[in-house]
C-alpha cells in the first residue's frame, strides 16, 4: 500500500524543469507507466485470489469425498458385526455352545477394533499425502504473490541521479514499460491454472489410495467374518 501511495504521489506531481528537461522526461515517462503498472498489479491480484478459492474450493471437496468414503466403510464392518451378532443371539442355547459363541463375539470385537487400526492407518497417509500437497500447491501461490509484491517502480532511481543521469533513468522507465507489456507474473499466473488441475489430480489420487487401502482392511474382515460363521456352525453348533 505504501507504495502504491509513493506512485500516486510521484505520478501526480506536477511542475516545469524547462532548465533541466532530461529530469522533465523522467517525471513524464514516470507518470505515463503508473497506470499499466497499477492495473498489472490489480489485474494480478485478483488472478491470485481466485487461485487460492479453487485451491480452498477443492480442498473442501476433498475432505467431503473422503468422509463419504469413510462412512460407506464403516458402516460396512457394523453391519456385517451387527449381523453375526443378531446370529449368535437367535441360537437356541441348549443346542449351540454359549460359552463357544461367547469366544467368538469376543474375538468378534477385537477383530473390529483390530479393521479400526488399520483404518486410522489408511487416513493417517491420505492426510500426510494431502499435507504435502496443499504445502506445495499454496507455496507456489506465496512465491507468486512475492513476485507480484516486488514488481517495483521506485528501483528506476536506484544507483543514479534525476539530473546527472536522467536519460539512464528513463531506459530503466522503458524496460519497465515493456515487463509491464509483457507482463511476466500473469504469464507465470496462467501456468499456475494448469497447477490447479494437477492439484485437483492429486487429490483424487489421494482419495483412491485411501479407497483402495480402506478395500484391503474390509476385505480381510469380510474374510474373518466367513470363518467367524464357520467357527458357530463347525465348533459351537450354532444353526443358521
Amino acid at each position: 500500500m505504501k507504495l502504491l501511495v509513493c506512485v500516486y504521489v510521484l505520478a501526480l506531481a506536477g511542475g516545469s524543469y524547462a532548465g533541466r528537461p532530461g529530469a522533465q522526461e523522467v517525471i513524464d515517462k514516470f507518470r505515463a507507466i503508473v497506470p499499466s503498472y497499477l492495473s498489472a498489479v490489480s489485474e494480478d491480484q485478483q488472478q491470485l485470489l481466485t487461485l487460492e478459492r479453487q485451491g480452498t474450493d477443492a480442498i473442501a471437496q476433498f475432505h467431503t469425498d473422503m468422509m463419504l468414503a469413510k462412512e460407506t466403510f464403516v458402516m460396512s464392518v457394523t453391519r456385517q458385526e451387527d449381523a453375526l451378532i443378531e446370529l449368535m443371539n437367535a441360537q437356541n442355547r441348549s443346542v449351540a455352545d454359549d460359552q463357544c459363541m461367547q469366544f467368538v463375539s469376543t474375538a468378534l470385537n477385537q477383530t473390529v477394533n483390530v479393521i479400526g487400526v488399520a483404518y486410522t492407518t489408511c487416513i493417517n497417509a491420505a492426510d500426510e499425502a494431502l499435507s504435502a500437497n496443499i504445502s506445495s500447491y499454496y507455496g507456489t501461490i506465496g512465491e507468486l504473490e512475492q513476485s507480484v509484491v516486488d514488481g517495483r517502480l521506485l528501483d528506476v532511481f536506484r544507483g543514479d541521479n534525476v539530473f546527472y543521469t536522467p536519460d539512464r533513468i528513463v531506459a530503466k522507465l522503458r524496460q519497465k514499460e515493456s515487463e509491464l507489456k509483457a507482463n511476466n507474473s500473469s504469464t507465470a499466473i496462467g501456468e499456475m491454472r494448469e497447477e490447479v488441475a494437477a492439484f485437483q489430480a492429486d487429490l483424487a489420487k489421494i482419495r483412491g489410495t485411501y479407497i483402495g487401502c480402506m478395500t484391503v482392511a474390509e476385505v480381510s474382515f469380510r474374510s474373518y467374518i466367513e470363518l467367524a460363521r464357520s467357527q458357530l456352525v463347525m465348533i459351537c453348533g450354532a444353526l443358521f
